[in-house]
Protein backbone atom coordinates (compact mmCIF):
# COMPACT_ATOMS: atom_id res chain seq x y z
CA UNK A 1 0.00 0.00 0.00
CA UNK A 2 1.28 3.46 -0.87
CA UNK A 3 0.03 6.92 0.04
CA UNK A 4 0.74 10.00 -2.06
CA UNK A 5 -0.11 13.64 -1.45
CA UNK A 6 -1.92 15.23 -4.37
CA UNK A 7 -3.13 18.61 -5.55
CA UNK A 8 -6.77 19.25 -6.38
CA UNK A 9 -6.30 18.98 -10.18
CA UNK A 10 -4.68 15.55 -9.86
CA UNK A 11 -7.53 14.32 -7.66
CA UNK A 12 -10.13 15.66 -10.11
CA UNK A 13 -8.39 14.03 -13.07
CA UNK A 14 -8.27 10.68 -11.27
CA UNK A 15 -11.96 10.85 -10.39
CA UNK A 16 -12.74 11.56 -14.07
CA UNK A 17 -10.67 8.54 -15.20
CA UNK A 18 -12.06 6.10 -12.64
CA UNK A 19 -15.25 4.27 -11.88
CA UNK A 20 -16.55 5.62 -8.56
CA UNK A 21 -17.38 2.66 -6.34
CA UNK A 22 -18.60 4.75 -3.41
CA UNK A 23 -18.04 8.07 -1.69
CA UNK A 24 -18.76 9.50 1.73
CA UNK A 25 -18.70 13.16 2.75
CA UNK A 26 -17.70 14.46 6.15
CA UNK A 27 -17.61 18.04 7.40
CA UNK A 28 -13.85 18.36 6.77
CA UNK A 29 -13.18 15.86 3.96
CA UNK A 30 -14.64 13.49 1.37
CA UNK A 31 -13.51 9.89 0.85
CA UNK A 32 -13.79 8.31 -2.60
CA UNK A 33 -13.33 4.58 -3.35
CA UNK A 34 -12.40 4.25 -7.02
CA UNK A 35 -11.48 1.63 -9.60
CA UNK A 36 -8.93 2.78 -12.20
CA UNK A 37 -8.47 0.80 -15.46
CA UNK A 38 -4.69 0.42 -15.03
CA UNK A 39 -3.91 1.41 -11.42
CA UNK A 40 -6.57 -0.80 -9.83
CA UNK A 41 -8.29 0.12 -6.57
CA UNK A 42 -7.67 3.61 -5.19
CA UNK A 43 -8.93 5.59 -2.22
CA UNK A 44 -8.89 9.39 -2.37
CA UNK A 45 -9.24 11.51 0.74
CA UNK A 46 -10.01 15.07 -0.34
CA UNK A 47 -9.99 18.04 2.04
CA UNK A 48 -12.21 21.10 1.82
CA UNK A 49 -9.48 23.00 -0.05
CA UNK A 50 -9.40 20.33 -2.78
CA UNK A 51 -6.00 18.86 -1.95
CA UNK A 52 -5.67 15.45 -0.40
CA UNK A 53 -4.14 12.00 -0.37
CA UNK A 54 -4.26 9.11 -2.82
CA UNK A 55 -4.04 5.62 -1.35
CA UNK A 56 -3.14 2.76 -3.70
CA UNK A 57 -4.56 -0.48 -2.33
CA UNK A 58 -3.71 -4.07 -3.14
CA UNK A 59 -6.18 -6.46 -4.74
Amino acid sequence: MRTLEAESQVLKDLRDECEVVTSRSHLDFTVWALRHPTLGKLVIIEGRDGSGVIVETEE
